[in-house]
């Protein structure tokens, strides 16, 4: 499984792009804008072929999703740590996928389990965080048969991508290597043969 997480900045014919990268074959796509509001958020995703818009991961402004047709809704570790266990039953009962990013060991271990994957990184030097430094857990050590599925992140590329499905993960996500790229859908298209691994969620 291959997930592409956006850039982080509003990119000149950013929703053409992800409409391409959709075409060629995304299966999901995490729309990660934290400095952008409502209505940037919104502008976007009108943008966006509404056929694709079911495989797009929201980030933030969470209440847009019933309003685009989104069903799947990402915490990032602060928001997960502010949620009760009455968040967490009011997800339980709901059709959603939940997602979120955790940073260690013992934060996988204690993950809730209404959440169907989490990213977990950087697994390399990052590429859009330069200084990142990369985490030398594997699956095997950090809980292989819990239900959550593991995504690692961070400085991932085609010539190291294998290696991460080596370590255990389930699956990887991608940001600088797509974003900081030329063509972004032949990056993508060389980087999706590598990462087929039959995985979906």
């Amino acid at each position: 499984m291959l997930i592409i997480v956006s850039s982080p900045e509003m990119l000149e014919n950013e929703p053409g792009v992800i409409n391409q990268l959709f075409a060629a074959g995304l299966n999901l796509f995490h729309l990660r804008k934290p400095e952008a509001g409502e209505k940037e958020l919104s502008d976007l995703l009108t943008a966006i072929s509404e056929e694709y818009r079911p495989r797009v991961v929201l980030h933030q402004h969470h209440q847009l999703a019933k309003e685009f047709g989104i069903h799947r809704i990402h915490y990032k570790e602060a928001e997960r740590m502010k949620l009760t266990e009455s968040d967490y039953l009011s997800m339980e009962n709901t059709r959603l996928v939940f997602s979120t990013s955790v940073h260690s060991s013992e934060a996988f271990q204690t993950l809730n389990g209404v959440f169907s994957y989490t990213f977990f990184g950087p697994v390399f030097e990052s590429i859009s965080k330069p200084g990142y430094k990369p985490v030398k857990e594997t699956k095997a050590n950090i809980g292989k048969h819990r239900s959550t599925k593991l995504i690692g992140i961070g400085g991932i590329t085609q010539a190291n991508a294998s290696s991460v499905f080596d370590k255990g993960f389930d699956g990887v996500a991608v940001c600088g290597t797509i974003w900081q790229s030329g063509n972004k859908v032949e990056v993508f298209e060389k980087l999706n043969t590598v990462c087929r691994t039959g995985l979906t969620y």
